[in-house]
């Protein structure tokens, strides 16, 4: 177990925020945080990431949490580039420069490295972020809707990066309203709807449980309909 989730609440608005969530997470592994918008992940990883305390439950981590995280949207300075902006997080981190080379290439960005943000598609700013992410060798690694903006090629080599993070013994939580992305990538899924729990565990035991045939359509018709 990295971290055990009991009962937790937090609450912005009567349809807002997550009520009763418990779960496991367990070391080693890559989970999903599945559920449509309005589901209450964005809120259960602000929590993780100690953004934001619990209205009530608790958090019980098995060491001092040691996070990476990338957030669903970041403005980077549009008069920087992505190698001014990883220098400055690198140095925060005190990492070294052979590092920023390493995920530079590793999400394709290294032939535009000086070039400014302001320059770039939607897709190379969300693999700048996930860039930033991969600084660090923290043993949970949280990404909050990694897919956002990505096309189908940077999609698959996104899977292949956390299974790479996975190999090399990280924990990986990252958040999805796509089943069919975190049923190829996931070892265990915790499905939230509405902000409580639906099902937690095994993602193809889940998956394969009649009460979840119809899940994808459900967080489907909840997207449309946001």
């Amino acid at each position: 177990m990295i971290v055990e989730g009991k009962n937790l609440v937090k609450k912005y608005s009567e349809d807002q925020g997550i009520d009763n969530v418990s779960f496991t997470l367990q070391e080693g592994r890559i989970i999903a945080l599945a559920g449509g918008n309005g589901a209450g992940k964005s809120t259960l990883i602000r929590l993780l990431i100690g953004e934001e305390k619990p209205d009530n439950g608790k958090l019980t981590w098995a060491t001092h949490p040691s996070i990476r995280y990338m957030p669903d949207d970041v403005n980077f300075p549009p008069t920087l580039t992505a190698l001014e902006i990883l220098q400055l997080l690198a140095g925060l981190k005190k990492i070294p420069s052979s590092e920023i080379d390493r995920v530079l290439k590793r999400v394709g960005l290294w032939e535009y490295r000086k070039q400014r943000v302001r320059q770039f598609s939607k897709g190379m700013r969300q693999r700048i972020n996930l860039a930033q992410a991969l600084l660090g060798d923290e043993q949970l690694l949280i990404l909050d809707e990694p897919t956002n903006g990505l096309d189908i090629r940077w999609i698959a080599e996104l899977k292949t990066i956390l299974q790479e993070q996975k190999d090399c013994g990280k924990t990986i939580l990252f958040s999805t309203h796509l089943l069919s992305f975190a049923e190829e990538l996931a070892d265990d899924v915790l499905l939230l709807h509405e902000g409580h729990v639906l099902k937690h565990g095994n993602i193809k035991s889940v998956l394969q449980d009649s009460k979840t045939l119809h899940l994808e359509e459900l967080f489907m018709h909840e997207i449309i309909q946001k």
